[in-house]
């Protein structure tokens, strides 16, 4: 008989579970906002969503790192961690979505320069 759905005695390593990605990934928004000086409400939509891959899949690089801690690399039969499979793949999808993220900002933001070129040209322009 399987498990009940939502039933969290028959979590592995949580990481197809929206209840445990979701509180993890709300934690690290609220860090990676804050490491990049901003607030959620001056992200583009396409900004948000990079935010949103970033926190996801360090959640779930979390999740696997809390199941290692507390199971072990490899399991009693001499196997590793199935999960294991996927750590790669997601930290390196980790290292491409804040790149992502990185680039885009600073497409919006610009260079200082820019900014204050801006203003010298609303203020002071002889037009």
């Amino acid at each position: 008989m399987a498990p009940a759905r939502g039933n969290q005695n028959a979590a592995v390593h949580g990481l197809h579970s929206e209840a445990r990605i979701r509180p993890l990934a709300r934690a690290h928004r609220r860090r990676v906002l804050r490491q990049f000086g901003l607030r959620a409400s001056e992200l583009s939509p396409i900004g948000k969503a990079y935010v949103d891959q970033v926190v996801r899949l360090k959640a779930k690089i979390d999740l696997i790192d809390a199941y290692i801690g507390e199971h072990g690399l490899i399991r009693p039969d001499g196997s590793p961690q199935p999960a294991l499979a996927l750590y790669g793949m997601l930290e390196n999808s980790l290292r491409l979505a804040i790149t992502r993220l990185e680039n885009h900002l600073h497409d919006r933001a610009g260079t200082p320069g820019d900014a204050l070129a801006k203003h010298l040209d609303e203020h002071y322009s002889g037009s």
